[in-house]
C-alpha cells in the first residue's frame, strides 16, 4: 500500500502541451490528425485511416477493442515509454463503438440494452475510463479526435438554438470531455474580403455556438488551428496564471503521474498467511476475532480471505494493511 498523504508535494503546471489531455472535434479534412501528429513523439491509434497524406507519422491501425487492449499492454513497457509521449485516438467515435461491441460479446448479448438495469452501459463506461486513464497514469498525454455535428437545443423559455458538438454519442462524449484539459472545436472561417479560407480553433465558445471547455482560465477563446498557435496559447495562459504565484508552481518538465505500486494478488495472499502464522499460539485467542472483524469489514460478514478472488485484490491489500497495523500495535 504505497500511498500516503504525507508525501504530497505542491502540483506544478507544465508548459509542455504533451502533459495534457486534448480533445478536438471538427469537420473532416480540417487538419485534426495532422495537428495531433505534431505532438512530441506521438503514436496515432488509427481507428479510421485518415493519415495517408501525413509523411513520417507513427501510426497503427486498430480494428477492435481486443487490439486496443494488446496495445495497452505494450504501452506499459519501458521501451514504449521511451519511444512515445503522446497517444492519439482517431476517432473516439469508432473506439467507443468498438468498446461497446467488446462488452456485448464478453457478456453474450447483441446490445447493451439486453443487460438488465443499465449494467451494459456501466460496463462500457468503466472499460473506457479505466483504459484511457491508465494511459495517462503511465505518463502519456492523450489526444482525442472526433468529427462534428450540429444539434438543436431548447432554452428554458422554449426558444431553440443550434450548437456544434462532437459526432460521438452524447454519453461517450461526456466521458471524454470530462477527462480533457483542452476541449476545442476546429472549423473553417472564410475571409469575406479576400475569399481565403482558414481553419480556426475555438477553445472557449463565447456565444455558445460550440460545445467547448478548457481548464486554463486565461487561454485565448479562439486561435489559428496550428500546433505552434496552440502551444503559444497554452503558454500565454500559463504565464498569466504564473504571475499570481510568482512562477513557483510552473515547470517546463512534462507532467507525469506518480508511479504507484501494482497490487499483486498472489503476494498479498502469501503475506496475509505469513502474518497470521507469525502470531504466537497463546495470542491467537485474542487476535482471531479481530482478524475476523477486519475480514468482515472488507469482504463482507462471514467471508474468508482464502475464498477471495483476484478481482478482490484491493480488498485483500486493505486487509493486509489493517492486519499489519493491528500486529504493530498489539503484537
Amino acid at each position: 500500500m504505497g500511498i500516503s498523504i504525507f508525501d504530497i508535494k505542491p502540483h506544478k503546471v507544465s508548459r509542455d502541451l504533451s502533459g495534457y489531455i486534448t480533445y478536438i472535434y471538427g469537420k473532416g479534412k480540417t487538419g485534426k490528425t495532422t495537428l495531433a501528429s505534431q505532438m512530441d513523439k506521438s503514436l496515432l491509434l488509427a481507428w479510421e485511416k485518415g493519415y495517408n497524406a501525413i509523411p513520417g507519422i507513427m501510426a497503427i491501425d486498430v480494428k477492435s477493442w481486443s487490439e486496443m487492449k494488446m496495445i495497452l499492454r505494450d504501452l506499459k513497457k519501458p521501451e514504449a515509454q521511451e519511444m512515445y509521449k503522446c497517444i492519439v485516438v482517431d476517432t473516439v467515435d469508432i473506439a467507443a463503438a468498438a468498446c461497446e461491441k467488446y462488452i456485448c460479446s464478453q457478456n453474450g448479448v447483441d446490445t447493451l440494452g439486453d443487460l438488465a438495469w443499465g449494467k451494459g452501459w456501466t460496463l462500457v463506461k468503466k472499460e473506457l475510463e479505466e483504459t484511457f486513464r491508465s494511459i495517462t497514469q503511465m505518463g502519456y498525454a492523450l489526444f482525442f479526435i472526433s468529427h462534428e455535428k450540429e444539434k438543436v437545443f431548447k432554452r428554458e423559455n422554449g426558444t431553440e438554438y443550434n450548437q456544434h458538438v462532437p459526432s460521438v454519442s452524447p454519453s461517450y462524449n461526456e466521458i471524454i470531455k470530462d477527462m480533457a484539459d483542452i476541449y476545442a472545436y476546429a472549423h473553417q472561417v472564410r475571409n469575406e474580403e479576400t475569399g481565403e479560407v482558414n481553419v480556426r480553433l475555438t477553445l472557449r465558445s463565447m456565444d455558445g455556438s460550440a460545445d467547448t471547455g478548457c481548464r486554463f482560465k486565461y487561454i485565448d477563446p479562439e486561435i489559428d488551428f496550428t500546433y505552434p498557435a496552440l502551444v503559444k496559447a497554452l503558454n500565454d495562459a500559463i504565464e498569466k496564471e504564473a504571475k499570481l504565484t510568482n512562477n513557483q508552481f510552473i515547470t517546463n518538465e512534462r507532467e507525469k503521474a506518480e508511479d504507484t505500486e501494482e497490487l499483486d494478488f498472489d503476494n498479498l495472499m502469501n503475506e496475509f498467511t505469513s502474518l497470521v502464522s507469525s502470531i504466537p499460539k497463546d495470542r491467537m485467542e485474542y487476535f482471531a476475532p479481530r482478524i475476523t472483524e477486519i475480514t468482515n469489514k472488507y469482504l463482507g460478514k462471514g467471508k474468508k480471505v482464502s475464498n477471495a478472488t483476484r478481482e478482490q485484490v484491493e480488498q485483500i491489500a486493505l486487509i493486509v494493511f489493517d492486519l499489519k497495523d493491528l500486529l504493530n500495535k498489539e503484537g
